[in-house]
């Protein structure tokens, strides 16, 4: 069919007023391409059209669109860009027709058929080129036999590429802007959970939960370096299987990616780790959890990397690609310092915990029968306190505030503290007095403000017959009500110079008879709604760790008097 000037003239004023539109609402612009190339197709009589455009990096057409004949096959393919890009140098912005230049120069002729379904000389490729950018192709097919396109048909398509060329650019710019806007959105949100928390283990959730709203990883997790041992740990993981990944330990003198991206402070985005040595192959062991893509970035700080963080498998089977791997650079750029600052948090935290726990044992050693008493009732205290709901930092106080409960019994006699038989009215006194004792050492360090709550309280009574103060009911904090319960669970269970530690359930019994007595209720409630066995494996656990702990100590003794 031989198209008229006229009817030439009506199809591109057609067809530029379709793409008009696309300019005015870029977001419509896959809507509108659609009823262009339906528009195209009559202007040339062709069968197919459609448009493939390079990958961000430059190394893959993709086709993005496509109308006519093998359409439904062609979208979403890809091939290589590299013959293209040489072709279509920027510098020589022509249109191409088959029969002039082979498209075989950029695609293999059995693609060709593949893709088309015909031969070579069947097909056109005009070039998409914008503000002096190659976007990719507009290519045009028509059935074999017909005639040549003829230069009104070129001249159609080639306005048509330049058209939808610039239609193309300005989305992306559109898009660009839009992706800037959001990541800045979410690198400020990031910011503002930086500031709230020096906890490390609140800190990595929040900033895991942001990430993953623009990265839309499969999984992700943060490594920190332990510099002494020359190993990078596991912190935190998100994905299947995610328990399994978290506290996993690698040296870092062993090849994988985490650990070169670390020692090199260079990141790393890699499309097929199956393929990459650097790969730990037994993380996928161990989850059944198939890497394909990824990207890791290390947290510096002061030309010193810390850890890195990495995101696996982007969603959709897709690729991650740079825009994602600057964003995740942003946010360890971001989260470094106050993920050391975290780290030197619960390094300070752990020396504390460490001074009481030396504390506690100095007491246990005064009187041996007790031994191992003080962190059981820890254990037995934090489980109370994950029954009634409290939150994390409240369980940690408590544990500690449980740590050091008899601490003030420093001020207690060897003759009263450890008399084999009953106390008499004035040694009873004197042992009363070791909550205001503890109270006395404690009072003026502010790390230990909630804990000295339960050194001073915890021989208050629900009914308000308790020592030192005679509190009642909530007049006693919450930490020492739950104490009490596991302080008489324990005192029934344990053996003592003058009895055998009793069972289970007459603990039980005891400890429910005094409920709204010497215990508050909601406390017995939560001690009666934990399995028996559960406290038997508690207890199992924490002898254990007395023991082994001893028997560390024993060994560290003998290293150094040798």
């Amino acid at each position: 069919m031989k198209m008229t000037r006229s009817s030439d003239s009506l199809i591109s004023s057609s067809l530029l007023f379709e793409l008009g539109r696309a300019y005015r609402s870029m977001l419509d612009l896959d809507m509108v391409i659609p009823a262009v190339f339906k528009q195209a197709l009559t202007g040339i009589n062709g069968t197919g059209i459609s448009i493939w455009l390079l990958n961000e990096a430059g190394t893959e057409l993709e086709c993005t669109h496509a109308l006519g004949v093998q359409a439904a096959k062609m979208l979403g393919i890809s091939t290589n860009a590299r013959k293209f890009i040489s072709t279509h140098r920027p510098q020589i912005v022509k249109k191409i027709q088959v029969n002039d230049v082979s498209l075989s120069m950029w695609m293999p002729a059995g693609m060709i058929h593949e893709h088309f379904n015909m031969d070579a000389r069947n097909v056109i490729v005009v070039s998409l080129m914008a503000r002096g950018e190659l976007l990719g192709a507009l290519i045009a097919t028509r059935q074999a036999g017909t005639d040549a396109f003829s230069s009104q048909e070129r001249g159609l398509l080639h306005q048509l590429s330049a058209q939808i060329a610039t239609a193309i650019q300005n989305t992306q710019l559109y898009e660009r802007q839009n992706q800037t806007s959001e990541h800045q959105k979410l690198l400020n949100q990031i910011s503002n959970h930086l500031h709230q928390t020096l906890d490390i283990d609140t800190l990595i959730p929040r900033i895991f939960a942001e990430v993953n709203k623009a990265i839309h990883a499969e999984a992700q997790s943060i490594w920190l370096v332990d510099e002494e041992a020359c190993t990078i740990k596991c912190h935190f993981t998100t994905g299947p299987e995610a328990w399994i990944i978290e506290g996993l330990t690698i040296s870092l003198d062993t090849p994988s990616i985490v650990g070169t991206s670390v020692l090199k402070k260079k990141s790393i985005i890699i499309k097929d780790a199956q393929k990459d040595p650097r790969r730990a192959r037994s993380v996928d062991e161990k989850t059944g959890f198939t890497t394909h893509s990824l990207m890791t970035v290390p947290l510096v700080l002061k030309d010193r990397s810390i850890g890195a963080i990495q995101a696996v498998n982007k969603q959709g089977g897709k690729f991650f690609n740079q825009d994602d791997l600057d964003l995740f650079r942003s946010i360890a750029d971001s989260a470094v310092l106050a993920v050391n600052n975290a780290q030197l948090m619960a390094d300070l935290q752990n020396s504390y915990d460490m001074t009481l726990e030396a504390l506690s044992s100095a007491l246990d050693l005064r009187d041996r029968e007790t031994e191992g008493h003080s962190r059981r009732v820890v254990e037995y205290t934090a489980r109370l306190a994950e029954q009634v709901g409290l939150g994390k930092q409240s369980i940690n106080e408590i544990r500690r505030g449980a740590l050091i409960h008899d601490i003030g019994k420093i001020g207690v006699p060897d003759a009263v503290l450890n008399k084999p038989d009953s106390l008499s009215k004035e040694e009873r006194k004197v042992m009363e007095r070791h909550p205001r004792v503890g109270h006395f050492i404690l009072t003026g360090i502010p790390y230990l403000a909630e804990e000295i709550k339960i050194v001073v309280y915890h021989h208050e009574k629900w009914d308000g017959t308790g020592y030192p103060f005679g509190l009642r009911g909530e007049q006693i904090p919450l930490g020492a009500r739950l104490f009490a319960i596991a302080d008489t669970f324990d005192a029934l269970t344990s053996d003592r110079p003058y009895r055998k530690g009793r069972p289970y359930q007459i603990a039980r019994e005891v400890i429910e008879k005094e409920s709204g007595k010497q215990f508050d209720p909601q406390g017995v409630a939560a001690f009666l709604a934990i399995p028996a066995d559960e406290w038997d494996l508690l207890r199992e656990r924490v002898i254990g760790e007395v023991i082994q702990q001893r028997s560390h100590k024993d060994e560290l003794y003998l290293k150094r008097s040798v």
